[in-house]
């Protein structure tokens, strides 16, 4: 793949390198209200890859575009966009154009998605897939709908796991090289100066990555390019925070070629929507750039966003019942009289970035970049030893456990659950005077500290290049070092004096081998005090590079691409400690596991009318898996899962575009097949009673479906957009498993047959529709409200129960078999959101007050996804003390801000 990338670019670079340049399209763009110039704003050729940004003087350059109509849109948050239809020819200059302040100054999508996607529902189980909908173009009436509309449902685009998006800042790509998710909340609280977004959705191409099959999108925060001027903002809220303070000056480009921006927030909250969330999150930001003459400009920037926040916890629908609410959260108990939660966690990476600008000549510009970050990520949890499961929810604490045993005990259970907090909640005084009695004063419960502290150098240089009238060709390449550093400490021993490093499970189980149950080999029966390491301890070490271009030909109808990119990866573990279970394969350097991978995608666009396009993308890609899923179990050894290997997705989709004054509309069809992806579990098997590893491989998947969004201009005043989404993500495979002891890693079950082909794909609806309209009033006020509708949403299943093993002794007709096999699904759900809003102009003061309503009705109901518990006894055949767990969607929730800009 190597020589065929050299190849083609050698190729490319032979074909053209005689050209001669085309005159560039030039223009200026300012703000209506002060006559300054605007910087980063978009400039977006319709119907065609072409875009480019303003710089510090509001002015833009356009390359490559063969004299014709066009229509081109001004975007900038904030701001009206502004479209106009134009006839280009060669070298001309374009009318100055002037853009007005929109009703909400501070990004009423933006803000409106604050509100309707929070923390909780991006960092609990499977909630991280709203971030590429979050990140996306608000221009795009579907993609606004994704953002906004349907976060609350968990909603995926099409159906895509959102490691699939990328996402760079300022060149530096972000994704976590452990798990591949994008890191947003590495910057949470800088709204204002994070603004600046450029976006590619699925496969299409992108001037600054070769993308991944989610799209891509670039965070631009040089100083050069934030709004002049001072913005004041407060926030008030009853989401996962409730207040909110923010604050950003920026200088613009000052005459020596300086620009400079600040900025800063705090979000808190006592207590959250979820009773027992506390929130505590501060945040910086500084941009310095310095413009050294027409051809360089260097740039420097650094932020932080140390969040530290309690947990909501997930639970079953009895323990829901019980407690008489759908957010009963387990994670918490009365200590003293306030509320302490188990659960509590904190993470913040400082991140600094360095850039050069080089503009060599008008066709040819370089930015290269030198990225660093160190962070840590932080969760405590509570731990035992010898004593009984501490959590309120504990299946043998609730009434259903005893339903064939003893009717009495069932209702003292359930009336003790509903009235007396030290049974609903945990039991922190219980917990304090077991230790307290413990001999020794060895503590029997502890809330420990899982950790990972990381640390990232990244490197990346991209080239655009319009080395012939009708065509531009980007390249670049990237490279990170990155190591994370997983391990736990003792928090807090609740009253103990120690605790013993050793594994009970194993010490209950093979009693007459001592070494067996050390965590450290090296330091036997280890006692381990407040701040001591303890349990595991490794290092994800993770090296990557990728190499990529795009070339894209430019006609008068007709447009066209082609994109390769080559890219290695190799990772490892570095096991700090002897695991008495692996004491040869858990310390030291494990074996390198390298990955050689690449991409091809191609694509056209016709040109129908100025106003009119029809576009195709077709991509085949194969992806190396992520460190974190391709290790059995990394906390005690260095075995990789069986059958670990890169995956391949193949994808096409064929996209119609209308833009007319009236009506902005794209409608999409798609297909995606992704073909031998792995999977890993860990959980308690009932039948083995030990804490197995479940990996499945040869997993295949069929996303296919279509999209709808639309923007209709009915009057000069009032705007309707609708949007929808009709997919269908399957499993198309049957997968086989591997059933390990986590303690011994031995095998307990080799290729064993899961039946899930046909299952769908969990925890994002495969229907979704939204509908909404909104006044803007020529008086500065605005109104809008919209409707949505989720159906075909299944929760994640146990594939254990999927196999032949777990319907042995069943009879055909025995309806226990369907009841076990039979992925379940939640009820469709409709929600309403409405918003409004008011701004003012006093001299050079800007006032906006806006207020917003996330699920109007206050509907508490709406399941948004789940998961079954593992746990399956395949002697009783049945897991009803192990019923699912659900999410549920808050309900209703305001926002209200009051910005003050100058």
């Amino acid at each position: 793949m190597r020589r065929f990338l050299l190849s083609f670019l050698v190729i490319l670079t032979l074909s053209i390198s005689s050209a001669i340049a085309q005159s560039p399209i030039k223009g200026t763009v300012k703000d209506s209200d002060t006559g300054n110039p605007l910087p980063g704003v978009t400039v977006q050729v319709v119907g065609t890859n072409l875009a480019t940004t303003t710089n510090a003087k509001g002015e833009f350059t356009l390359e490559g575009i063969p004299s014709g109509k066009y229509v081109i849109d001004y975007i900038l948050t904030g701001f009206k966009t502004y479209e106009v239809e134009l006839e280009i020819t060669e070298g001309m200059v374009l009318p100055e154009v002037s853009l007005s302040r929109s009703l909400v100054d501070d990004g009423q999508n933006l803000t409106f998605g604050e509100v309707t996607v929070s923390s909780d529902d991006l960092e609990s189980v499977g909630g991280d897939q709203s971030i590429s909908g979050l990140l996306q173009s608000s221009q795009d009436a579907f993609n606004s709908a994704v953002s906004f509309s349907f976060s609350p449902a968990r909603f995926q685009v099409r159906g895509y796991d959102s490691d699939y998006s990328l996402l760079y800042m300022n060149g530096v790509p972000v994704n976590d090289p452990e798990s591949g998710f994008a890191a947003w909340s590495s910057w949470g609280g800088l709204n204002d100066v994070t603004r600046n977004r450029e976006s590619r959705n699925g496969i299409t191409p992108a001037d600054f990555s070769f993308g991944g099959l989610g799209g891509a999108t670039y965070i631009n925060t040089r100083a050069s390019q934030q709004r002049k001027g001072t913005r004041v903002s407060y926030a008030a809220t009853n989401r996962t925070y409730t207040n909110r303070l923010m604050f950003t000056h920026s200088t613009g480009l000052m005459e020596n070629g300086t620009a400079f921006t600040i900025s800063g927030s705090r979000r808190w909250a006592n207590e959250g929507y979820v009773e027992g969330t506390n929130y505590d999150a501060w945040a910086y930001f500084i941009g310095l750039e310095k413009k050294f003459n027409s051809n360089h400009s260097v740039a420097f920037t650094t932020f932080n966003a140390p969040t530290k926040r309690g947990m909501q916890g997930l639970s079953t629908e009895e323990a829901h019942i019980l407690a008489g609410s759908n957010f009963y959260n387990p994670n918490w108990g009365f200590q003293n009289g306030e509320k302490r939660n188990a659960r509590v966690r904190f993470q913040q990476e400082p991140t600094f970035i360095l850039n050069h600008f080089w503009e060599i000549n008008p066709n040819l510009k370089i930015t290269n970049t030198l990225g660093y970050s160190f962070g840590t990520y932080q969760t405590t949890s509570l731990n035992w030893y010898d004593a009984q499961d501490p959590r309120p929810d504990y299946y043998r604490k609730l009434p259903n456990y005893w339903v064939d045993s003893d009717t009495i005990v069932m209702q003292e259970l359930a009336d003790a659950f509903a009235n007396d907090p030290t049974v609903s909640q945990i039991n922190w005084d219980y917990l304090y005077q077991t230790n307290y009695n413990s001999p020794d004063f060895r503590s029997k419960y502890i809330v420990e500290n899982r950790i990972t502290d990381s640390r990232q150098f990244t490197y990346s240089t991209i080239a655009t290049w319009n080395p012939i009238p009708a065509m531009k060709v980007n390249g670049g390449i990237d490279m990170s070092i990155y190591k994370g550093r997983n391990y736990k400490v003792i928090d807090d021993l609740l009253g103990g004096a120690y605790w013993l490093d050793i594994d009970q499970f194993i010490e209950r189980d093979f009693f007459n081998n001592p070494d067996l149950a050390q965590n450290d080999l090296d330091n036997p029966n280890r006692m381990v005090k407040e701040g001591d390491k303890f349990g595991y301890d490794y290092t994800a070490n993770v090296n990557s590079g990728n190499l990529w271009a795009v070339a894209n030909y430019i006609q008068n109808r007709f447009d066209y691409y082609f994109g390769v990119n080559a890219s290695y990866t190799e990772f490892w573990r570095t096991g700090d400690m002897r695991n008495g279970r692996f004491p040869n394969d858990s310390k030291g350097d494990s074996k390198k596991q390298q990955f050689d991978n690449y991409g091809v995608k191609g694509g056209a666009t016709w040109k129908i009318t100025g106003r009119h396009y029809l576009d195709g993308n077709v991509a085949f890609l194969t992806r190396a898996p992520f460190f974190r899923n391709s290790y059995i179990s990394p906390r005690t050894s260095n075995f990789v899962i069986p059958g670990l290997g890169s995956e391949k997705i193949a994808s096409a989709d064929l996209n119609y575009n209308i833009r007319t004054p009236y009506i902005k509309a794209r409608a999409t069809a798609y297909y995606t097949k992704f073909m031998d992806q792995t999977e890993l579990k860990s959980f308690y098997d009932d039948t083995y009673r030990t804490f197995v590893n479940y990996t499945m491989r040869n997993i295949d998947k069929v996303h296919k479906g279509f999209e709808f969004g639309a923007e209709i201009k009915v009057s000069p005043t009032i705007t309707v957009n609708a949007a929808a989404a009709i997919g269908s993500y399957q499993y198309s495979s049957r997968p086989l498993a591997t059933v390990t002891q986590d303690n011994l890693g031995s095998v307990l079950a080799a290729d064993q047959v899961v039946y899930i082909e046909n299952f769908y794909i969990p925890n994002t609806p495969q229907t979704a529709a939204s509908l909404g309209i909104r006044y803007a009033s020529p008086k500065y006020w605005f109104f809008g409200a919209t409707f949505n509708y989720f159906n075909d949403s299944y929760i994640d299943f146990a594939p254990g129960k999927r196999t032949a093993e777990a319907l042995v002794g069943l009879e055909e007709n025995d309806p226990r078999r369907a009841e076990i096999t039979r992925q379940p699904k939640v009820e469709s759900a409709y929600l309403v959101d409405a918003n409004i809003g008011k701004s003012w102009r006093v001299k050079n003061y800007f006032i906006n007050l806006n207020f917003q309503v996330a699920n109007l009705l206050d509907k508490t109901d709406f399941k948004t996804g789940g998961f079954e518990q593992a746990r399956y006894s395949i002697s009783e055949q049945t897991s009803n003390n192990f019923p699912p767990k659900f999410f549920y969607a808050y309900g209703r929730t305001y926002y209200v801000i009051l910005g003050l800009r100058f």
